[in-house]
């Protein structure tokens, strides 16, 4: 892909169909460039220009417009590869990930230092997740603990897509302490996603700890609002304290982005599917529904709010509107943040608790089919069988799932 200088010089001629005696000159002898080539001697900046000038006459007597500099022959691979990473990244798009990774190759270790954390946000930005995190962890190995906070950051957020809590507490753990007397805007999102994953993996004492802590630091951070909301969760999901947490949203409501908004009605659904009596799902998802005619919240917060819907309609028995939120989820856009197991699991969930028809079968089959075909997970496969009343249907689906 890169060309070293010597190699640029046979590279040229050959395209060109030049012979080494028709590019040499009274100042630089056809042996003399055969040694350039061979790597006998190296190309200075003197000869570099005497090569592109003889170049450029030969290319010239052939109506070429080629303009050979010796700036181009003498750039190394390393510099023609860190050019093209940082026209990648200004660029914002990636059209082809082995290029990118032969391009990383070529740096020295300084470069991949800067480099692989900048490649690893750009791929999280495309949600390119497993691309992120592969240049994410190679940073990770470059620098020194708490060296680049947004490495750690951005790891959180990974870590999160992936539902892996337990390999970013044990990621955070050892520098704890020093994190916490970091009272920075970017250590405190750290702190809360370490608060997140210790909530998720069933720590809630050291998750509300961490949280309450981050609650005394004297900044207002742009996060104050998740904060306040993963200490309402841990009330009714935890302690079953749902008049605590609905209190505490009642409060937050009045501040609130719409985006936030959303967030808190999502939570009201979850804490009616605890607890039918605190809430009013009728107007919580009317409240929902507006908010979606208006605004774009991303396609996987869409998609927990219409299942969350889904589940409550359920709730209430209530399975024509039941398969409709389902169905509206699962047929959202291509999120690469929304796991093919999330939606494996909605499948499934629809089959254990809604009587389908023969319609809403096969529609149901079909959109398994085609999780299955872009991502082969045999043992969610095995289980959607499972669920599956007609032996004929299964039959037919384990042919499928062979071709």
């Amino acid at each position: 892909m890169f060309l070293t200088p010597e190699e640029k010089i046979v590279f040229l001629r050959k395209k060109y169909n030049i012979t080494q005696k028709e590019l040499s000159s009274s100042n630089l002898t056809r042996q003399f460039i055969g040694m350039i080539e061979i790597g006998k001697r190296g190309l200075t900046y003197k000869t570099a220009k005497i090569v592109a000038e003889n170049f450029n006459t030969l290319l010239k007597s052939k109506n070429s417009a080629t303009i050979i500099t010796p700036e181009f022959l003498l750039e190394s691979k390393t510099e023609q590869a860190l050019k093209k990473l940082k026209t990648v990244i200004e660029s914002r798009q990636v059209n082809d990930n082995l290029e990118i990774e032969i391009c990383f190759a070529e740096l020295d270790n300084l470069n991949k230092k800067k480099l692989s954390i900048l490649l690893g946000i750009l791929y999280f930005e495309l949600e390119q997740i497993s691309a992120s995190k592969k240049y994410l962890e190679i940073a990770l190995t470059l620098h020194k603990p708490l060296e680049n906070l947004e490495i750690l950051l951005y790891l959180g957020r990974i870590f999160y897509y992936e539902n892996n809590f337990f390999n970013f507490v044990d990621l955070i753990s050892p520098d704890l302490t020093k994190l916490l007397k970091n009272n920075t805007e970017i250590s405190t999102k750290i702190l809360y996603n370490y608060a997140y994953s210790l909530y998720k993996i069933k720590d809630i004492e050291a998750s509300n700890k961490i949280l309450n802590t981050l609650l005394k630091r004297k900044n207002e951070s742009e996060i104050n609002f998740k904060i306040n909301n993963l200490i309402a969760v841990i009330s009714y999901s935890e302690f079953n304290k749902a008049n605590k947490a609905i209190k505490s949203y009642k409060n937050m409501l009045e501040n609130s982005t719409v985006e936030e908004k959303l967030v808190i009605y999502g939570n009201y659904l979850e804490i009616f599917l605890i607890n039918r009596v605190k809430i009013d799902f009728k107007e919580v998802k009317n409240n929902i529904l507006k908010i979606l005619d208006f605004y774009e919240t991303s396609t996987d917060h869409k998609f927990k709010l219409y299942i969350l819907i889904a589940k409550c309609y359920l709730a209430l028995n209530n399975h024509k509107m039941a398969y409709y939120f389902y169905i509206l989820g699962l047929e959202l856009p291509d999120n690469n943040l929304i796991s093919f197991d999330t939606k494996y699991e909605v499948t499934i969930d629809i089959l254990k608790n809604i009587s389908l028809d023969e319609i809403q079968m096969n529609e149901i089959t079909e959109m398994f089919l085609k999780f299955f075909n872009l991502n082969k997970n045999y043992k969610m496969a095995l289980t959607f069988i499972k669920n599956l009343k007609s032996e004929d249907r299964k039959l037919d689906i384990l042919s499928k799932l062979e071709e």
